[in-house]
């Protein structure tokens, strides 16, 4: 009787995830993965033995340890990108219809809708899994994974996108009163400790920026500040 062939064996999956803080994992072949908070990242008992495939649904930076003849895969709803051994980070939220990869170093390929895109250093690419399209930009990397390190870094971005961003991370109601604000000319740069409340935050904006807040049951509302005479 032939010994079964353990590549025909069911595969066992497993599954990491990170609830309201980042979370660091070590994979066997030395792949450091750090995922943002309410993310998740699954694989198989396969990973590093036939492949070295993983499914991420949320965000995560990776630190990849190079491997010539088993390439580093990243799956996502609608692409994939792989990799020999680099530091990159993608966004893949499930309710997003966008998916976001940003490579600090090395080089990764970007798989999706029959597109086959080689991205260099400072590259930020965003695909559309609605329509398929996909953009390529120079970017400043370390404002996309300053996250990793604890931090919330911001440069010349609209504030009405900044109070997008701090929605989704305190899970609080925002809204913004005053249409002078909302104008995306009228940007704000910065860098914020995530252990920071949601009040010290708006604090430290408003040194470069003059506004005022309330809080009325749960709902801040934000407003340009009146200059004292």
């Amino acid at each position: 009787m032939n010994p079964p062939n353990t590549k025909d064996r069911t595969s066992e999956y497993y599954t990491l995830l990170a609830g309201e803080h980042t979370s660091n994992f070590t994979m066997e072949d030395g792949t450091v993965i750090t995922l943002n908070k309410n993310s998740r990242l699954s694989y198989s008992d396969k990973y590093g033995k036939d492949n070295r495939n993983v499914k991420l649904e949320g965000e995560a930076y990776f630190e990849v340890a190079k491997d010539s003849g088993k390439p580093f895969q990243v799956e996502m709803n609608g692409a994939s990108i792989t990799v020999l051994g680099t530091h990159f980070n993608v966004k893949a939220d499930a309710e997003s219809d966008d998916i976001t990869a940003t490579l600090v170093e090395g080089s990764i390929r970007f798989e999706g809708a029959k597109q086959n895109i080689v991205m260099t250093p400072n590259q930020q690419l965003t695909f559309s899994r609605s329509t398929n399209k996909v953009d390529v930009k120079q970017i400043d990397t370390d404002t996309f994974t300053a996250w990793k390190d604890g931090l919330l870094k911001y440069k010349s971005i609209p504030f009405t996108k900044l109070i997008e961003n701090l929605k989704d991370m305190y899970q609080v109601e925002i809204r913004i009163d005053d249409e002078r604000l909302a104008d995306p000319s009228v940007t704000v740069s910065g860098t914020f400790d995530q252990r920071q409340s949601f009040d010290q935050i708006l604090k430290v904006i408003s040194y470069s920026l003059p506004v005022r807040w309330t809080n009325h049951d749960g709902v801040y509302h934000i407003q340009y500040a009146t200059l004292k005479r």
